[in-house]
């Protein structure tokens, strides 16, 4: 059996934690969130174990190596495993407004949209370059277990074993 390792990107404040809660209360898939090191340690010891799935939510931004992404790329194949990219958007409105709410206190995540503009006219978020996505979905008016089981429906469409 592979794994599938389910990767949610997008800006900070899409929704990617949210939707990745739901997705794993859908699947039954393991959640990792944001820390590279823990993602590749993690990822490799699911392959190992082959473990039917992982979610990893993933906010592209600078501080994060180039070779990041091709390294994961990587590791799942070496480990006969499965990889989904999935993009996670929404308008720039709701986007802001998402990224000064509380929840988002919980996890130590950028609140000031003061600062998101400045990090985002750096181009702060435009690195490390991803792949094209097999899935994008906008989660402006799209509820966060709606967009876990639009995605739950898109894996088991495409996906070579039961999901």
């Amino acid at each position: 059996m592979s794994t599938q390792v389910i990767f949610l990107f997008g800006r900070p404040g899409v929704g990617k934690l949210t939707v990745g809660e739901h997705l794993t209360a859908e699947l039954g898939y393991r959640l990792l969130h944001n820390h590279e090191a823990l993602w590749h340690t993690s990822i490799e010891a699911a392959l190992r174990a082959k473990v039917s799935g992982v979610i990893m939510t993933f906010a592209p931004e600078a501080t994060v190596t180039d070779h990041f992404i091709p390294s994961l790329q990587k590791r799942v194949l070496a480990g006969m495993g499965t990889l989904h990219f999935i993009e996670l958007q929404c308008t720039d409105k709701e986007l802001e407004k998402r990224i000064s709410s509380e929840p988002r206190e919980r996890f130590g995540k950028l609140r000031d949209v003061y600062k998101y503009r400045k990090l985002d006219e750096a181009g702060s978020f435009d690195r490390p370059a991803m792949p094209k996505p097999e899935l994008v979905i906008d989660t402006t008016n799209l509820s966060p277990l709606d967009s876990a089981r639009a995605i739950a429906k898109h894996l088991r469409q495409v996906s070579t074993r039961p999901v």
